[in-house]
């Protein structure tokens, strides 16, 4: 997630945004721009957008990659109507993570894959679905970078270069992720694809340890484009469900401590 104050840097420039209404999007030129741009290195271009929700009581934490062009326009849209509602503070930044995280047909995915390792009954519903409506406090969405990044105004997917060969990406991991996840001590953290596990691995080793025993690692990307995503699945499924066995054990212990 994004520093909160952030927020007050570009609150003005969303305002200055017409709002949407009708199904109707903002295109690449109306926020792919100058007024919201953040930093650019090696080829890679990074972008604002109010992704500033944060949940230390999260019980689980989904880690992507970076938002895509998708999930950044649904968030200005969302903060833009937010704002002409009357939203302010945390529950503005609730009604953006709630609109933008993890939208699209993965999510149907992504909740099939979390009931299948046991993570529904170690949060004790019925189903993570109800991760994205009744039961969202006990969740936390984020990214490796939270910020969109783009190379050639395309969704960064995390190669060309390497994520952890961009010095500015490299350091916002090691600063705002770190923070991010070592605010939420109660979390089950999930990787979500290949490049946010080595983002997750590069902290275990360079940051925190205590990030490693919680970590879901080698979870694969939820993605119907991600072709060996069922392969990867069923070949982890048996670590994974240890994993959260344990964790539910961690946690009725520390419950009677």
């Amino acid at each position: 997630m994004l520093p909160v104050a952030e927020f007050d840097r570009f609150r003005q420039a969303i305002l200055c945004l017409p709002e949407k209404r009708n199904g109707e999007k903002y295109n690449r030129q109306e926020l792919m721009c100058p007024r919201f741009s953040l930093f650019s290195d090696a080829g890679l271009d990074a972008y604002y957008a109010p992704f500033h929700h944060l949940n230390p009581n999260a019980r689980l934490a989904l880690v992507g990659l970076t938002p895509g062009w998708t999930q950044m326009e649904e968030a200005f849209r969302a903060a833009r109507s937010g704002l002409s509602s009357g939203l302010a503070g945390h529950a503005l930044f609730d009604h953006v993570d709630k609109v933008a995280s993890f939208s699209g047909p993965m999510r149907r995915n992504l909740v099939e894959m979390l009931d299948g390792v046991g993570l529904n009954a170690l949060l004790g519903i019925g189903s993570c679905s109800e991760l994205f409506a009744q039961q969202k406090h006990l969740v936390h969405f984020t990214s490796a970078v939270s910020v969109p990044t783009f190379k050639n105004r395309e969704n960064y997917r995390g190669y060309g270069p390497p994520l952890l060969q961009v010095p500015k990406l490299r350091k916002w991991i090691g600063e705002n992720l770190a923070a991010e996840l070592v605010s939420m001590p109660h979390a089950i953290i999930v990787p979500l694809g290949r490049v946010a596990d080595e983002a997750i691995q590069f902290l275990h080793k360079e940051h925190n340890q205590e990030l490693a025993y919680r970590s879901l690692n080698g979870f694969p990307h939820p993605s119907g484009a991600n072709g060996h995503r069922k392969t990867d699945y069923a070949r982890g499924l048996g670590q994974w469900r240890a994993q959260v066995i344990e964790a539910g054990r961690r946690a009725l212990q520390a419950a009677k401590s």
